[in-house]
Parts: structure tokens; sequence; C-alpha cells
């Protein structure tokens, strides 16, 4: 686990960091062999390249899919948000996360 990527997560609003930690342990359970890299300011996971990323929004945490429009057939709420590549969902609880 990458030291800045662990402050990040450490300095979010209680509700945010618990998202957060609960993203990060389904990344390393889900994709193997993946790596944690603090880029552009958010935590970044390399699988291949630029696989995900996490960013702390106003209203929760969004996880962003570098390549997720084409992922959107499979799960289509995945949000592109007028974005050319990138698609992302927000998630605005642990709760919400888990279900």
């Amino acid at each position: 686990m990458n030291k800045n990527v662990t402050l990040y997560i450490e300095a979010l609003p209680d509700e945010k960091r618990e998202i957060a930690e609960t993203l990060r342990e389904l990344i390393f359970a889900t994709v193997p062999n993946v790596e944690e890299r603090f880029s552009y300011k958010l935590p970044v996971y390399h699988y291949f390249g630029m696989f995900c990323y996490m960013n702390e929004v106003e209203t929760g945490m969004d996880l962003g899919f570098m390549r997720g429009k084409d992922l959107q057939l499979e799960w289509p709420q995945l949000e592109s948000r007028d974005r050319a590549i990138v698609a992302s969902i927000v998630f605005t609880s642990k709760k919400k996360l888990l279900n």
C-alpha cells in the first residue's frame, strides 16, 4: 500500500474515509497484482496501465475507470459525464457501496 494514498484517505471526513477504505480493500481483493500509486493528487490503481482511481467529490467518493465507457454496457450505473473514455460512479455511503 502506498503511503501517500494512506495519508489521502486518512485526511478525508469520516464517512468518505470509510467509503475510500472499503473501495481500497475491494480493489486489492479483486484485482490481482494491482499497483497502488498516488498520481494527480489522487489514489490511482494500475493493472497493465492506469486502471481506476478514487476522487473525493461533494457527495461522496467517485470511483473512476480509465476505460469506463467500454464497461457501460455491463455496468450502466457508470456515468461518462461528457468524458471521452472515463466513466465513474459516486458512492455516497459505505452501506450503498456494499449493497
